[in-house]
């Protein structure tokens, strides 16, 4: 089947990487992509593109009549069976191009709600979103906390399902040598217990906040190293590298740009910390640093509680002292202790959360939603 995914934007980040990982996996089975973005175009895009998979990138920051105009007849070409969007913009502007064509429509929401933080354009989209939400044939939601949210916003929930992110266990697995390579190039020792921590730079993300916990964790346990990774981490001039500075942190915190290896890095620390103050659905970088046998340190947000289980720990959002002592606990573990839970981590991802079982899941909610009668 043709299917047109309709995606906000391209830049780095977990639901952008979630199209490219499913379009991958989907690639050699019954579909046939294309991607059209509303908005930037960066490495997701450019891993679509190495994949034999056609982007069309709108720039909707320039005149948007003809952006609109360009994707139109860039569908209309394509004749696509089915049109998904992906996120709230792109489901949004896919609803809008499946009128034109009278194609079936499917919705993705890859995250959770609150519209106190949102733009305020996103949160009118948002709000709209819910007042055309009985156009879809099918909702994918990242999360069961998703789904509820949105449901209580007004969405219709007649046609909600939920899928969560798959991992790739082959790709995402710990690599000793490149532990070795990627510590030695850190210029930490052997026996300092590195915790990582990769995200684009984002208040969403709360990076400020787990420097503050940082603080207080190198005061109790000094021979501990923070890396933290991702778009905008590395400027030296931003509020995150000052409040490294304030803190006096500067040789217990690397701050880097985004890494074209994860996999690599995450082999090179000992436990992985996502301190998000809002917005998390389900967590790609938590599931890739399971399958990297690391335990986990989460806020209380979307199902990344549920993701860990057992297997790590839960805080609530902006605490930073509980955030604190939760990595406290398991720097505290020593490495047996770690060696252990992230054993059960990476076992939980291959159990619950492979993609190609969620790659599989897709496919079936195409299938059905091409086969649905028609929305009233």
């Amino acid at each position: 089947m043709r299917v047109a995914f309709v995606a906000s934007g391209l830049m780095t980040g977990g639901a952008e990487m979630m199209l490219y990982k499913l379009l991958k996996t989907l690639r050699p089975k019954r579909v046939e992509p294309l991607v059209i973005s509303l908005s930037s175009c960066g490495r997701p895009a450019r891993l679509m593109q190495e994949l034999g998979v056609t982007v069309v990138g709108l720039g909707l920051a320039g005149p948007q009549r003809l952006a609109a105009l360009q994707g139109y007849g860039t569908l209309s070409r394509f004749q696509p069976e089915l049109i998904s969007g992906w996120m709230y913009h792109g489901n949004v502007a896919a609803w809008l191009f499946a009128r034109k064509l009278a194609a079936p429509l499917v919705w993705n929401i890859r995250q959770t709600l609150n519209l106190s933080r949102e733009k305020p354009l996103t949160r009118q989209v948002i709000r709209g979103g819910a007042l055309l939400s009985r156009a879809p044939r099918r909702i994918v939601y990242v999360s069961r906390v998703a789904r509820e949210q949105h449901r209580d916003l007004g969405y219709c929930d007649q046609n909600g399902t939920i899928l969560p992110n798959g991992f790739e266990l082959d790709t995402f697995r710990r690599d000793l040598v490149e532990r070795t390579r990627i510590r030695s190039e850190l210029g930490v020792k052997d026996g300092v217990c590195v915790i990582g921590h990769l995200a684009r730079y984002h208040p969403m993300k709360d990076q400020i906040g787990l420097i503050g916990a940082a603080r207080r964790v190198i005061a109790e346990e000094p021979d501990v190293v923070f890396v933290l990774a991702g778009a905008g981490l590395s400027a030296s001039d931003n509020a995150l590298a000052a409040a490294v500075r304030e803190c006096r942190l500067e040789q217990h915190v690397r701050l880097l740009d985004e890494t074209p290896c994860p996999q690599a890095l995450l082999s090179a620390c000992d436990l992985f910390c996502l301190p998000s103050a809002w917005g998390e659905g389900f967590p790609n970088v938590v599931g890739e640093a399971m399958a990297c046998e690391l335990p986990c340190v989460v806020t209380r947000l979307g199902d990344a509680p549920d993701l860990v289980d057992n297997t790590g720990l839960v805080v609530e959002p902006g605490d930073r002292e509980a955030l604190a002592q939760a990595i406290l606990r398991l720097v505290r573990l020593g490495h047996v202790g770690r060696a252990a839970l992230g054993a059960q981590a990476r076992a939980r991802i291959a159990e619950r959360f492979s993609l190609p079982q969620v790659a599989a899941r897709y496919v079936e909610v195409f299938e059905e939603a091409l086969a649905a009668a028609p929305s009233k």
